[in-house]
């Protein structure tokens, strides 16, 4: 919900994937679906979640019922729908939070190249050829906007304890 990012790319997360100094996710190639790395910094809203997380969990931060071994997709879209059922959203799925972040970080000024790669796309034409900068500065003012705005539509509704709750 708050980085706009494929669920398979959470869903496999290693602990080594995220530099909490730096506060950067880099979602390996092998996870990516356009087979390069992505780099994500991680927003404040993000990060609380992420903490309570890694104080939990060793080195699969989402584990399934080995806790070597990520959560398989069925037992996360089982999970998933634990969390629908307690938000005040209308009928939803996970990759809408895709089009969400889209349209709400442009909605919020975020430029369309960062809210590109903020959802980890490939850019294209002439773009991609030349230029390779990830603007992650850029990403995380788009993501601490949206986050914000987020917590505004919804934050009564859901807190860090309800998601380990559900």
């Amino acid at each position: 919900m708050l980085w706009g990012n494929r669920l398979s790319e959470l869903r496999l997360a290693r602990r080594s994937h995220f530099d909490m100094k730096a506060g950067i996710w880099t979602v390996p190639k092998e996870l990516s679906k356009t087979n390069k790395p992505i780099r994500r910094p991680i927003p404040t809203k993000a990060r609380a979640i992420l903490e309570r997380v890694m104080e939990t969990y060793d080195d699969v931060l989402f584990p399934g019922q080995n806790l070597n071994t990520p959560i398989t997709i069925s037992a996360a879209n089982r999970y998933i729908r634990r969390i629908r059922a307690s938000l005040p959203l209308e009928e939803w799925r996970t990759h809408d939070f895709r089009r969400s972040l889209s349209t709400g970080a442009s909605e919020l000024g975020v430029m369309p190249h960062v809210v590109e790669k903020m959802l980890g796309h490939e850019l294209g034409g002439v773009l991609a050829v030349y230029n390779k900068h990830d603007w992650l500065e850029e990403q995380r003012e788009g993501y601490e906007l949206y986050g914000n705005r987020l917590h505004a539509e919804i934050g009564d509704f859901v807190s860090v304890k309800d998601i380990f709750d559900i």
